[in-house]
């Protein structure tokens, strides 16, 4: 049996697990998810999170390639469950910016243990092995950029996105690639020398408009976390 896909991770992958979820996708598009061996208990690690990051991303690139359809079929009906707690989640930090017009501030903890998550996943398909636990990640969110944020730290965010946003990796970053079928949904591209000797990035898109850089830092021997 194979080792459950999540970093670090020693137990076996006794069940599957969709990157990204199932509930991502619109039911005419489930063909050929991708799925990675899970332990019974990384299998639900993400899940809470799962509905919350898709409401972000859906109201974040709506109307682009479905992502309005996406949010009204998969997010409304999940909004009254569970005496309200996603609405509530939803709405906790939602700021008026006049006109009745809305902003959702996010929750930074649910959504980087959510692309830590899936990050491991696409990383595992990629080079089946669960990624060492001698990396770091952090995420970046370029278009949850606001307006606290610095020229210059805008512009930075800016050029580390437009670099790996390229179609193709520089030839001695090639870590691998997964076959995302749905790409109008999701796609990602990874960036790192192959065998796990480097730091990779994880490039990740949704809907076409939703961009997510994962930065997974290999450190060095006998660092501190």
């Amino acid at each position: 049996m194979k080792p459950c896909y999540f970093q670090g991770c020693a137990h076996a992958g006794a069940t599957m697990e969709h990157i990204p979820p199932k509930a991502f996708f619109p039911k005419d598009q489930r063909d050929q998810l991708l799925t990675v061996p899970s332990c019974k208990a990384h299998n639900n690690d993400k899940s809470p999170d799962d509905l919350y990051v898709l409401a972000h991303i859906c109201l974040n690139a709506s109307p682009k390639n479905r992502a309005r359809e996406k949010f009204q079929e998969s997010v409304l009906p999940q909004l009254e469950y569970n005496e309200d707690a996603l609405r509530k989640a939803l709405l906790r930090d939602a700021v008026p910016v006049g006109n009745g017009a809305v902003k959702y501030r996010v929750n930074n903890e649910r959504f980087d243990r959510f692309f830590s998550a899936l990050s491991f996943g696409i990383i595992y398909k990629a080079s089946q092995g669960n990624l060492p636990s001698d990396y770091v990640a952090r995420h970046i969110y370029p278009d949850f950029l606001d307006e606290a944020v610095s020229d210059e730290e805008s512009k930075l965010v800016e050029g580390i996105t437009t670099f790996y946003a390229q179609e193709q990796p520089l030839d001695v970053l090639e870590f691998g690639q997964v076959k995302t079928r749905n790409t109008t949904i999701y796609s990602a591209k990874i960036f790192g020398i192959p065998g796990f000797r480097s730091s990779i990035t994880v490039a990740h898109e949704f809907f076409g408009a939703f961009r997510v850089i994962s930065m997974l830092t290999k450190q060095p021997p006998g660092s501190a976390d």
